[in-house]
């Protein structure tokens, strides 16, 4: 069962001031601009105290964007313990996602924002103290003391204030946004727009036990389909959530055998109904004290950002893979309506065909891989900054 903090990563990402100027390719164009990177530590809190490591990206003074200040993006990271570039290990190699999005955005004449959540290193190494102070509550404040420092570079510009979340980084950034008066602009991607537990069930349901079944004979899971669907190339979350149909006893036995808490009839095969409607005793324990959801269990966590739609007032631009494993598309259809409906006349949602939760491509939602992000995707995402910026 603890494959469940490994699913939910998939959600559902450095006070001396020193000066790293190099040439970053340019994500939507083909010219290049010398970027300048300016690394800060911040005081966070913790037991015992905690530092965490920033990092403020942003065009160079003497570029074509001139010395600024420039229109600051917050980028906000996923489930788990990601670094300040929200390094995604994967079959492909690493991918780095927000190290690429900062450059891009820089590129276009942007500032950003990155930071190691707490606990989490330059080096790769993570700190015990991650899981036992883990929270949204505490990230969402982590998140407004990161800003803050980086507010108070002189590259950054105060007035023009955007937050980018990424999975679960959209309910801290929607937390963050709701709490401060300075932010002009929300961006959304792969949002967090379902409750939680629905979207576990979704991740076992619709993904992993799709995955699951096209190794099979026909639509009935068995034994030999989930070892072939471990053994398989699809995506994470596809090979972890059938992973959630085999019986716990395969990580002591290494033996695969269909779950016995979905397997209602005992026959030792899984029919969609089955899978449909017995997740329950699973579910129950993802969100335990037990389990790796707990984060994520009614009051422990941030609401989603659905149910946040009432305090957000300010443009909301919302990012969305239709082939997204980890934030089902109707959560981000859902968190536009919501937005609406709330009387913010300033949404705008995106739906990506054949892009995936890191909206890189993905040929299905068995497919979801992190993959880098198509130059078109940064397009729409400069444009809506630009756009309310007054860039």
């Amino acid at each position: 069962m603890r494959l469940a903090s490994l699913a939910f990563a998939l959600l559902l990402a450095w006070s001396t001031v020193a000066l790293d100027i190099h040439a970053a390719s340019n994500a939507a164009r083909a010219d290049t601009t010398a970027i300048v990177t300016v690394p800060f530590v911040v005081d966070i809190g913790g037991l015992g105290g905690v530092e965490t490591e920033g990092a403020l990206t942003h065009p160079s003074p003497d570029g074509r964007f001139g010395p600024g200040p420039y229109p600051v993006v917050l980028l906000i990271h996923g489930n788990g313990p990601q670094d300040m570039d929200a390094t995604l290990p994967t079959p492909e190699g690493p991918q780095r996602l927000f190290y690429d999005l900062a450059h891009a955005l820089s590129a276009r004449g942007f500032a950003v924002v990155r930071y190691h959540k707490r606990f989490v290193y330059s080096n790769g190494r993570i700190n015990g103290g991650f899981w036992e102070e883990q929270s949204t509550v505490t990230f969402t404040d982590d998140a407004d003391k990161v800003l803050n420092a980086a507010l108070a570079l002189g590259p950054a510009d105060a007035d023009r204030v955007f937050v980018y979340g990424w999975s679960e980084g959209t309910a801290v950034g929607a937390a963050l946004s709701a709490r401060r008066l300075d932010v002009d602009g929300l961006i959304t991607h792969g949002a967090v727009g379902l409750p939680y537990r629905d979207m576990a069930h979704a991740w076992i349901a619709e993904v992993g036990a799709t995955y699951a079944r096209s190794f099979a004979a026909s639509d009935t899971i068995t034994a030999a389909s989930l070892r072939q669907a471990g053994r398989g190339s699809g995506g994470m979350v596809a090979k972890l959530g059938a992973a959630f149909l085999t019986d716990p006893s395969f990580q002591q036995t290494g033996q695969y055998a269909v779950s016995r808490y979905v397997d209602a009839d005992g026959d030792e095969q899984l029919s969609p109904a089955e899978v449909e409607t017995n997740l329950g005793a699973v579910l129950d324990f993802m969100f335990s004290q037990a389990g790796n959801l707990y984060i994520y269990a009614d009051g422990r966590t941030v609401p989603t950002v659905t149910e946040q739609a009432e305090a957000l007032a300010m443009p909301v631009l919302i990012l969305q893979g239709e082939h997204d494993a980890s934030t089902p598309v109707r959560g981000a259809q859902a968190l536009h309506d919501a937005l609406r409906t709330a009387g913010n006349s300033d949404v705008t949602l995106k739906l990506y065909p054949g892009l995936g939760h890191a909206l890189g491509p993905a040929a299905s939602l068995t497919d979801d891989i992190p993959r880098p992000m198509p130059a078109t995707v940064i397009d729409d995402i400069v444009q809506w900054l630009q756009d309310r910026s007054g860039e």
